[in-house]
């Protein structure tokens, strides 16, 4: 089998020093779904939510370059890079434009070919949501302007407002009320918190519901002490 020698992946933010050895399988999640038989009918009650399961990508990968030393070397650094707990960032090259968030606690089984070449599985439990990069990138929004959601999913993004005393802040009609500002405050819209680094929760100087960014345009909008809005927007499809 010929395996291409430029496609990886990365987990929390470092390379796994192994080759991907075939194109992974390109999985869209399942539809959280709550079905109910009906006793004495031929119907059932289906409620389905507005979200989504986790579920495994798994990649098959490779590595040596044909070197007892190379395949020993490069199996004790694979187990140490999957060795980071809970989510991390998981990218691939065959989808560079795209990150998940995965967790990995699988046992890793080497096919060791004659000691110089070995070819493994790796399974990665990851959430339903696939990021986009160009999400993740800060964006400073004019006040009144607004921000375009390219996906068809509302997003939950990550705030920061400057400024000083009080002031408002709506988002896609969503309004949050904030009194007591100091320099600034991040907005966690998916955690549902307000806090300043590095752990300084701050939570009762907001009032009001947390925001999403629905698909499309989103009008962005602040009052008061607020000076600047910065927002990442955390896009992301299936």
């Amino acid at each position: 089998m010929a395996y291409e020698l430029d496609k990886r992946i990365t987990f929390g933010g470092e390379e796994v020093p192994a080759f991907i050895a075939e194109v992974p399988k390109s999985i869209k999640p399942k539809r959280k779904t709550l079905v109910t038989q009906i006793a004495g009918s031929n119907r059932e009650v289906v409620e389905m939510e507005d979200a989504w399961e986790s579920y495994d990508q798994t990649y098959t990968l490779f590595v040596g370059d044909g070197s007892e030393d190379s395949v020993r070397g490069a199996i004790d650094e694979v187990a140490r890079v999957l060795s980071k707990t809970g989510y991390q960032v998981l990218t691939d090259d065959y989808d560079p434009d795209h990150y998940r968030m995965a967790y990995f606690d699988s046992q890793v089984s080497i096919d060791n070919r004659y000691t110089r070449l070995g070819k493994f599985d790796v399974v990665f439990h990851c959430r339903p949501e696939k990021f986009l990069v160009s999400g993740n990138t800060p964006m400073g929004v004019a006040n009144n302007g607004t921000l375009f959601n390219p996906t068809g999913f509302a997003s939950k993004p990550l705030i920061r407002i400057t400024g000083s005393g009080n002031g408002t802040l709506t988002v896609a009609g969503v309004t949050m009320a904030f009194t007591g500002i100091s320099d600034y405050l991040n907005i966690d819209c998916e955690k549902m918190n307000v806090y300043r680094l590095p752990a300084e929760n701050r939570n009762n100087l907001m009032t009001g519901e947390f925001p999403v960014l629905k698909s499309g345009e989103n009008l962005i909008a602040f009052t008061g002490g607020i000076s600047t809005v910065t927002i990442t927007p955390k896009f992301w499809t299936l």
